[in-house]
């Protein structure tokens, strides 16, 4: 009956093999070979998760040796129809308009309880040890994991969100579409928010309601220096170190689809709103760190509840190995440098995949 079991396999007869088969489960349900061919309907029937399970429980649940090389040529079938599956699916992903732009694929933080699981399933999709797997799964913050062409990164996403590891893809494009004003100083907080930007080599004023604001991005940017030190040999030695970090703070108006951009040491304290009666009361003579601290006590009580996104230097740890993807986006950055630092051009990445919503859109607020 067995030889009747292939025959209607082979001939697509998928009703007729079932039905051999759950008779022959009655009179000998011991037999490896009906494991076997039960799996092999499930593969012709296009069940391929069933159909793996299948040859998976038969190695390791039997010990009939021709059984077990048929069980690994249904394996290996099976992962050369995955193959095929995939590639069409990235073929078809590489024709869909704006399929070349370049863009950055980014996974999000994976729960410690699933970590396991999806490690397995991100394994599979990207041909990669387990053990590795697991080490490039983020569990606190967001991974800039691969950059590319969007049709490429589409087809990953794709792969990643039916295996239900969270990430999102956005084009390079998009990000630079994005207008950012740098704050020159508040003007005023009634009836309107008027702030004095610098754009480009110009000066312009804007005025917006804190309701616009969908979210803040915070984040610290390095400050290099040039600096003498000793070698081992005791010899001088001049060599590049962080010697402080300049903070800042952007505003998301995504109606607007603008960012106004605060930092410490652009800011012009001395001019426009006083945001405590100490800065007042000392004429300006206080520390730019104290200033920069009024200037965001004021910033958190008008935008208490809006999100606050702070996670960029655990970012820029991963972005920073992307050099040629960081160089194509305008930093939007005026920093006092003796040279330029991908750094700048990190945080415009960050702030801005924060903008964006995970459809590739600008963002609606949170």
């Amino acid at each position: 009956m067995l030889e009747r079991v292939a025959r209607a396999i082979e001939h697509q007869d998928y009703q007729n093999a079932d039905l051999l088969l759950q008779q022959l489960k009655e009179q000998d349900p011991d037999n490896p070979w009906i494991s076997f061919y039960v799996a092999r309907l499930e593969e012709a029937s296009g069940h391929l998760q069933q159909a793996e399970k299948g040859y998976k429980n038969i190695l390791r649940n039997t010990t009939h040796p021709k059984v077990i090389a048929q069980a690994r040529q249904g394996i290996e079938r099976l992962a050369q129809i995955e193959r095929e599956q995939r590639q069409q699916a990235r073929d078809r992903a590489m024709i869909e308009p704006g399929s070349q732009e370049i863009g950055v694929l980014v996974i999000e933080p994976i729960e410690p309880e699933r970590r396991q699981d999806l490690a397995k399933k991100f394994a599979k999709i990207m041909n990669l040890d387990l053990y590795i797997a697991r080490l490039q799964l983020p569990s606190r913050f967001w991974r800039l994991y691969r950059t590319g062409a969007m049709g490429d990164l589409r087809f990953y996403r794709d792969a990643f969100t039916e295996a239900e590891i969270p990430c999102f893809c956005v084009s390079l494009d998009l990000v630079n579409q994005i207008e950012v004003y740098r704050v020159q100083y508040f003007q005023a907080s009634e009836p309107q928010v008027t702030v004095v930007c610098q754009y480009n080599d110009d000066s312009k004023t804007i005025r917006f309601d804190w309701s616009e604001v969908s979210q803040r991005v915070e984040g610290l940017l390095p400050i290099f220096e040039q600096c003498v030190d000793l070698d081992f040999k005791g010899r001088l030695i001049r060599k590049t170190q962080i010697q402080d970090y300049a903070k800042f703070c952007d505003f998301h108006l995504p109606a607007r689809n603008t960012i106004l951009r605060l930092c410490d040491r652009l800011y012009q304290f001395r001019e426009g709103m006083i945001f405590s009666e100490k800065q007042r009361s000392t004429d300006g003579q206080i520390t730019m760190r104290d200033n920069w601290e009024y200037l965001r006590q004021f910033v958190k009580r008008n935008l208490a509840n809006v999100t606050v996104m702070s996670d960029f230097n655990a970012f820029a740890g991963t972005a920073m190995d992307f050099d040629e993807i960081l160089k194509r986006i305008e930093p939007h950055i005026h920093l006092m440098r003796r040279e330029a630092t991908l750094w700048d051009n990190a945080f415009q990445l960050y702030s801005a995949l924060h903008f964006v919503d995970r459809t590739g859109n600008k963002a609606t607020g949170n």
